[in-house]
Parts: C-alpha cells; structure tokens; sequence
C-alpha cells in the first residue's frame, strides 16, 4: 500500500500544465505587440490623412482667395500675382516665389515673395534654353536636387537647392513663369505642384482680364475722343482752329506722348499750326520742307517715320532738327503725314522724351488723327470756297452731327447694342432721305433683321442666305452695292415686292468676314450720292464697333460671373467639410444661371440606382433621393452619361427620344425638355455620378456652357471627396 501510494504522485505530472500556461502566456504578448504594431500604424495613417486633409483645404482656401482677389480687381493685375506669390509661399512653405511675364525676348519680374536675391528685373531668355524648351514640351519643371540634376543645367545663384518652375500658358504659348525655390533639399509633393499649377492658371486668367479690361477702356476712349473730334468738326465749320487743338490734345493723350503737334504745307515750307504739350508751343515762321527733319520726310514721303532714339539718328539722318532736339531733349518721335487724295498737306507729329517706342496700336490711332485732321481741313476748305452750296454744306453737316451721335450712343451703351442700331437705322433715313432702312445680321446661314426704320414692310425676320447669291458675292468682293434702278438692271435679284426702285446694300464687316448688311431702300429711282454712300458706310463701321464692344463687355461679365461662381463654390465648399448637400444645390443653381438653363439635377451613382443628390429649376419636381435604376441602360440620357463616362449634348431630345433615348421618353413629355446636357462626375476615372441641364427649347449650349459644366461636375467630385475624407476621419 505504501509502495502504491508514493508512486501514484508522479503519475499527475503538473510540470506539462505549466508549459501550457506560459506559452499562453507568450502568444498573448505576441498578439499584444501586434495589435500594438497594427495601431501604431493606424495612427500613422491617420495622421497622414489628416495632413492630406488639411493641406487639401489650406490650398483649397489660397486658390478661393486669389480667384475673390481677381473678381475684386478687374483692372488691376499686380494685387493678383502679389496675392499668387504670397500663397503659394506661405501655403507651401517655400522660400522663396517670383513671378515672370514675357515681353518680347525677356523675362521681366512682375511679383516676388522670399528673401532670396532675384536676379535683374530682365532676364534675356532663348526659346531654345533647354529648360524652356522642357516647358513647352512636357509642362511644369521639378528641380529635386539642383545639384543632382544632370538633365541640363540650372543655375542656382541665388543658393538655392529644390526648384520649381510653373509656366503660365494663354493659346498654348509660354507667357511668363512661377518660379518656386527652396534653399534645402525639399522636392515639391505632387499637391503643391497641382496648387502652383493653379496660381499659374489663374494668374493668366488675371491678366487676360486686366487686358480686356484696358482693351475696353482704350476702345471708348478712342471712340470719346473720336466723338470729341466730330463735335468739334460740327460746331466749327467755319474754325479749323478748335478742330485741330482738339485733335493735338487728343493725340498726345491716347497715345501716351509728351506732346503732339500739327503742322501744315505753306508753299515751299511747312508751319506749326496747332500744339499740346510744353515742349514747344505754336510759333515761328516757315521751315524747308526737306527730308532733313522727321516732319518733312514723313510729308515728302507719304508714310509714316517711327523713330526709336532721335538722339542716335539726328546728326546723320536728320541735321535740320538737331537744334531742336538737343534744346528739347525729346528721344522718341512719330510722324505721319495727312494726306488728302493721295497729296500731302500736313502731318501730324507726336513726341517723348524718354527711349520708349509706340506701340502698333498707337501708330494705328494717330494715323486715325491725321485721316480726321484731313477731313476737319477738308471741311473748312469747302465752307470757306464754295459758299453758295449751302444744301451740301448742311448735308455734310448733319452726316457729321449723326456720325456724333451714334459714337454718343455707343459711348452710352456699351452693354447694350439695340439703342445703337435704332438709332443707325434712323438717322440714315432721316440725314439722307431713305424710306425704308433695315439693319440685318448673319447669324449661321441666315440674316436676321435686328432693326427697322421706314414704312416698307420688311420680309421675315429670318432670311435664309446662300453665299453664291450674287449680291453677297458683290459685297464680300467690292464692298456696297449701289443698284440706282432696281427694275432697270437683270443683275442681280432683288425683287420688287416691297416697291422699292433704288437700292443700296453695305456690308458690315469685321475682320474681313461678312457679319451683316446695313439695307437702304427708295420706293422711286432716286440714286445715292457719294456722301450718302459713304454716311451709309460710316453707320455700318459704327455698328461693328457697337456689335463689338458689346461682345467683349458680355464676354467679360460672362468671365466674372464665372470666376465668382467658382470662388462662391470653394467658399462653401472649405465651409461646409460635412455637408454636401449645400454645395450639391450651390453648383446646380450655379449650373443652371451661369449655362442658362431651364433647370439643373445633380445625379449619384448608389449601387445599382442613380439617386438625384440636387436640384435647381422649375421642371425638377422629383423628390431628393429619389433613385432611378442604371440598368435602363443607355436609352437613358443620365445613364450613358454615367455608363459610357462621356459627356452627352442632346440638342432636340424630342426628335431623338425614340430611336436614341426611349427611357427619357416619359420625362421628355412631362417636362417639356427638347436640348440637354449630361456630364459624368468622375473620380479616378471612375463615374460617380452625373450633373444634368435642360432647355425648354431647342437651343444647342455653347462650347463655353459645356466647358463650363464639366468645370462645375469638377467641382462636384472635389466636394464629395472631401465630405467622405472627412467621413473617413471621423469614422476612424
């Protein structure tokens, strides 16, 4: 029993049982340290997310900012590339930002923020410098490691290391540079290249603004000065005096000279008649007419003489006016002659006194001067020889008081171009006695009547045109159809049905093409006057200019509207981090008032539906969620959208709704919609959903609308994406 029992213990065995437990106790250390590892690395993403995140909207927030700087200053562009340069230094931590813009072969810094030393404000540059022929081949240029980089050589002066370059693009051409720099080994992320990519895009928009803006306030002024001149000419008939004071005065100003000065052919020599500026007032008798001085040798040669640098060329070319140059120190000089039937009787001479060459475009205007100079004399001279042709004289008169209002108009309404042509129309049937005139613009294969003045009954307002007819072919080949009697020719077509017997037909043109036709009409065989020809002819040159000048306003309210409505939806997007719903209705009504739409839907992909997201509009009268099923398949026009990821441009659904599109059939009848368009929202190529507008009427969208609604679908993705990121970030 003894024996028994001491053996019976040594049959339990503990010692496996505490195997047992420690390596439990090691694998619950190891799971431990796992999980540990696994949260660690959580955190780390986390974090990186949320760094993402905050970037995203730090660059979000600096682009919303420059695009409010830009609507703020349309006529200003140094606040907007200041403005560029600081955010993108400040947002991405650089040391140091310029800004370049090209002028003919240079780089002239324009903006700059760092402590760096730039170089010269004028950098000569070579289109075939390697770097710049990389940014016109391949884009942005990322410098990592300046001494690292082999590709070609980059200078780095300025002890700089880490570079980037963001060329600013208009029409495909370089016009100027972002220069990033970093004095460390710090590349760019691919966000902060995205973000200079942007300031260098919006920089452009910028200054295309501030140049429309200058082209704009250049254009009414020639057009005040002009109406100025005309004024003049009107009330002084008999005084070349105020005339030619008028145009001197208007001369230096628009074309940015020191002074102006008119001078005239008096026998052999040529005299000072009318001057503005200090440089030399009106006195003096006759100089030689030769070629010694800049004056005569624009006179005797017919043409006009730009001199660069007077003080180079005085003593060789130009002896007679070496006196005058050295006591008046001007530098600069212009010249053209007033030619009168292809005679000289003057010119027109405009100074500066600075090295600073005029422009082509100041060329053009003071050979507009010396054209009105001529006509002001031209005007003079008959009034003062042939008294007795009082009826002409009154004639030419009221063409210049009509010309003058018309410009007064114009200056008025430069956003409105209707008040213009009624008043074109008019006035040429009431100065030169016509009883029907009618104003019509081509529009497509058509001529449309835009306005009417007389008793004749016009034809319908659109008139289908062929460009083989053989009045368009006269008018695009020689200019204004005169038909003194319209039964009396086989010509040309005309028709008799609105008893009309003499016919005059001018053409508008603008850059060459055939954009209208200024229609005059005389019920009896009464023949135009060449004064009448060339009042009719002044009208249609005014109604181009109108016509323009209302295309460049409209195309830049267009511009600002836009830039607004992008700015407004970056607001409320960096506003609203959570809530989509609000920005989803910001770009639907945004959509559907900027593209002029009847109403806008804003569709997300949901498993196997497409759920309207937003509304905006009369005819979106589903509900909010309201799903749809994909699989309806391409018959529907927000589905092939979705599922062919392209943009779809219906412009009459009704006409293609049964063969193209029968699931839109149902909502086609119920809404009344005939033109739509559908862009897809795509993230990583993926769509995510669609933006969809409507016409009531058939009326195609513009390339601009369809841009501008793909931009807005960007957008759309940009605010989606940040909600879900902020999700995401929450979540976890």
């Amino acid at each position: 029993m003894a024996t028994t029992t001491k053996k019976a213990p040594k049959k339990t065995k503990p010692k496996p049982r505490a195997a047992s437990s420690a390596d439990a106790v090691a694998k619950l250390k190891e799971t431990n340290a796992k999980l540990g590892l696994e949260n660690k690395e959580l955190r780390r993403k986390l974090q990186a997310r949320d760094r993402d995140l905050t970037e995203s909207l730090e660059h979000q927030t600096a682009t919303a900012e420059v695009l409010g700087i830009i609507s703020r200053s349309p006529t200003d562009v140094q606040p907007v590339l200041d403005a560029i340069v600081e955010s993108a230094a400040r947002v991405c931590g650089i040391d140091d930002v310029v800004l370049r813009l090209r002028e003919e072969n240079s780089f002239v810094s324009r903006a700059h923020f760092g402590p760096i030393p730039v170089p010269p404000s004028r950098v000569e540059i070579s289109i075939d410098e390697p770097q710049y022929r990389w940014m016109r081949e391949h884009g942005t240029l990322h410098v990592p490691d300046v001494n690292k980089w082999n590709d070609f050589q980059v200078v780095s002066a300025g002890g700089w290391r880490s570079r980037l370059t963001a060329p600013l693009r208009q029409q495909g051409k370089i016009v100027g540079i972002l220069n990033a720099r970093r004095t460390e080994v710090r590349p760019f992320t691919p966000a902060q290249i995205k973000l200079l990519e942007t300031f260098a895009d919006q920089a452009v928009i910028a200054i295309e603004n501030v140049r429309l803006f200058k082209e704009l306030t250049e254009s009414l002024e020639q057009q005040t000065a002009t109406s100025e001149i005309l004024g003049a000419i009107a009330s002084s008939p008999t005084d070349i005096q105020p005339v030619l004071d008028t145009i001197a005065k208007s001369a230096a100003r628009l074309c940015d000279a020191t002074d102006a000065q008119i001078i005239r052919l008096d026998g052999n020599g040529i005299v000072p008649v009318a001057t503005y500026g200090a440089l030399s007032p009106t006195h003096g008798g006759p100089i030689p007419a030769n070629r010694e001085s800049p004056a005569g040798r624009a006179i005797l040669d017919r043409r006009t003489l730009h001199i660069r640098d007077l003080a180079i060329d005085v003593e060789t070319e130009f002896p007679a006016a070496a006196v005058f140059q050295k006591r008046l120190g001007h530098r600069t000089m212009l010249a053209t002659p007033m030619l009168r039937e292809g005679v000289s009787i003057g010119a027109i001479l405009i100074r500066r006194v600075e090295v600073r060459p005029f422009t082509d475009k100041q060329i053009k205007l003071l050979e507009t001067f010396a054209s009105q100079a001529v006509i002001a004399i031209e005007n003079v001279r008959l009034f003062k020889e042939i008294q007795e042709r009082n009826a002409e004289l009154r004639e030419a008169l009221e063409h210049q008081t009509a010309t003058s209002e018309v410009l007064s108009i114009i200056s008025r309404s430069p956003t409105d171009v209707k008040p213009v042509l009624d008043a074109i129309v008019e006035s040429a049937a009431k100065v030169c006695g016509i009883d029907d005139v009618v104003l019509r613009l081509h529009e497509g294969t058509a001529m449309i009547s835009r306005a009417h003045f007389g008793s004749i009954p016009i034809s319908i307002g659109r008139v289908e045109v062929s460009i083989g007819e053989p009045q368009f072919r006269w008018m695009r080949e020689h200019g204004t159809l005169h038909v003194p009697d319209v039964q009396g020719q086989n010509e040309f077509q005309l028709g008799v049905a609105g008893g009309y017997g003499t016919f005059l037909a001018v053409p508008l043109r603008q850059q060459g093409d055939l954009v209208g036709a200024l229609y005059a009409h005389r019920t009896e065989v009464r023949p135009f006057t060449p004064a009448q020809i060339k009042l009719l002819e002044t009208f249609a040159d005014q109604a181009v200019i109108a016509i323009e000048n209302v295309r460049l306003f409209q195309e830049l309210k267009e511009s600002l509207e836009r830039q607004t409505a992008t700015s407004e939806i970056l607001g409320v997007i960096a506003s609203s981090p959570t809530d989509i719903q609000h920005v989803l209705n910001v770009i639907a009504e945004n959509a559907a008032r900027l593209c002029d739409a009847t109403d806008a839907i804003i569709w997300r992909v949901d498993g196997s539906d497409l759920r309207r997201a937003a509304k905006y509009g009369a005819h979106s009268s589903g509900a909010i969620g309201e799903a749809w099923p994909l699989n309806r398949g391409r018959g529907w026009v927000p589905a092939r959208a979705v599922l062919d990821r392209e943009t779809i441009h219906v412009h009459d659904l009704l006409r293609e709704v049964e063969t193209e599109f029968p699931e839109s059939k149902t909502t086609q009848q119920s809404t009344g919609a005939r033109t739509v368009l559908v862009t897809p929202l795509l993230r990583e190529g993926v769509s995510i959903g669609a933006i969809f507008i409507r016409r009531s009427e058939v009326r195609p969208f513009t390339e601009k609308q369809i841009a501008l609604l793909k931009t807005f679908a960007d957008q759309a993705v940009i605010a989606i994406e940040n909600v879900r990121l902020f999700k995401e970030l929450g979540e976890r």
